[in-house]
């Protein structure tokens, strides 16, 4: 089938989840047909990811040198989305990640429906997989750059399921979180929160949620296949004598130990980012040390770029579609990892917007988890909620 051209193309910003902006795009094919997506952004973004654009402000016009190489995107004569992100690609530095990611996304959508396929169809032809549903990693408790200075190190303590249809694993995780919600504001320790739908303490001790979840799933919800799941992101705990855990300066080695040690006391079963990718040699240790049950994955190691891509590092990615910038280069990393045996986990940002698109990626390209979240700001449950619709099109 032969792809209608581009016919315009308009990017304006938005706001995002933390009230600063966002690139939404909007692009028309010459047969009338539009699409339209949105690319969220880090809250602060990793040192391998490649950079956004930085000059988006809502209410004016894009600047000059933005509009002008936009402007020649219909006349490229480029047809297909490997073409069109190639197009993006070689534009990055101008355009950034979030604008390229933005254009990729609506040019994706445009192209689905022209074809008659819902976005998790066109995404996993593109891949050529079989669709199927994630897991879920669902934040119950926030902290790293997240925890408004009460010291918690781990940036999303949450909550991990088995691959099941989503109208199962969603009543478990609101569940779980809500249990969680009662607890912590009965004895004085919840004090709002996250972006990213996570629950803020005032608290620094890291067993004081890992406990109080444990306690939970205790009560049945391991039998029914959850357990937990932390998110280091230790290239935001590293400084010049150490990563920061509380008060303490630890060495990769004590992390390593610490992270071991509560491996063994709490039904942990997912570890992301446990220490920097330059300390890269660090983490083939701690995954010998680990559980086989306990999966060790990367986020700011890899940052969706299959140049950073290595199976012998972690056994899982991370997926990030505005880490690269375009909807192509998001399933080359998904592929690849796939072709290596890694695992998949397709992630949110900590600034979102209403774009659902992560929730189509993960199921088109069958990842063993997504990330989005916990079930309580719009921006999360639009993802979750997109789930159940795609649920109901695959029971059809």
């Amino acid at each position: 089938m032969t792809s209608p051209g581009i016919g315009s193309v308009r990017v304006r910003a938005i706001l995002n989840s933390g009230g600063g902006v966002a690139a939404e795009a909007e692009l028309d094919l010459k047969d009338g047909t539009t699409g339209r997506g949105s690319a969220p952004v880090a809250i602060k973004p990793g040192r391998r990811e490649r950079p956004t654009s930085g000059f988006l402000r809502v209410g004016s016009p894009l600047p000059s040198h933005a509009a002008e190489t936009l402007s020649a995107l219909p006349g490229a004569l480029c047809e297909g989305q490997e073409a069109v992100d190639r197009w993006l690609d070689d534009r990055l530095p101008v355009l950034g990640t979030d604008v390229t990611l933005a254009v990729s996304l609506a040019y994706a959508r445009a192209i689905a429906k022209v074809s008659g396929k819902a976005l998790y169809q066109y995404l996993a032809s593109l891949a050529g997989t079989r669709p199927a549903f994630p897991g879920l990693l669902a934040a119950v408790v926030s902290g790293g750059l997240h925890s408004r200075g009460s010291g918690l190190p781990f940036q999303q303590i949450m909550l991990a399921t088995e691959r099941r249809p989503p109208s199962e694993t969603i009543p478990l995780v609101v569940d779980v979180y809500a249990q969680a919600e009662r607890r912590l504001d009965a004895r004085g320790l919840l004090d709002g929160y996250s972006a990213s739908g996570g629950m803020l303490l005032r608290s620094a001790d890291l067993s004081l949620p890992l406990g109080l979840l444990s306690e939970v799933l205790d009560r049945g919800g391991e039998s029914a296949g959850l357990s937990l799941a932390v998110d280091v992101a230790a290239e935001h705990l590293w400084v010049e004598d150490g990563y920061r855990f509380g008060q303490e300066r630890l060495g990769p080695e004590a992390v390593i130990d610490r992270i071991v040690d509560l491996a063994a006391q709490y039904p942990i079963t997912f570890v992301e980012d446990p220490l920097t990718a330059e300390h890269s040699t660090w983490w083939p240790r701690l995954r010998a040390r680990l559980p086989g049950h306990v999966a060790v994955v990367g986020d700011d190691l890899y940052a969706t770029n299959t140049a950073y891509l290595d199976p012998a590092l972690a056994e899982g990615i991370v997926l990030k579609m505005n880490q690269v910038g375009t909807v192509s280069a998001a399933l080359r990393a998904s592929t690849e990892a796939a072709a290596q045996d890694m695992s998949q986990c397709v992630s949110h940002r900590s600034l979102e917007t209403e774009d659902t698109s992560v929730a189509d990626l993960a199921v088109a390209v069958a990842a063993r988890w997504l990330k989005t979240g916990g079930p309580r700001r719009g921006d999360r449950t639009a993802k979750y909620n997109q789930l159940l619709r795609l649920q109901d099109a695959l029971d059809a």
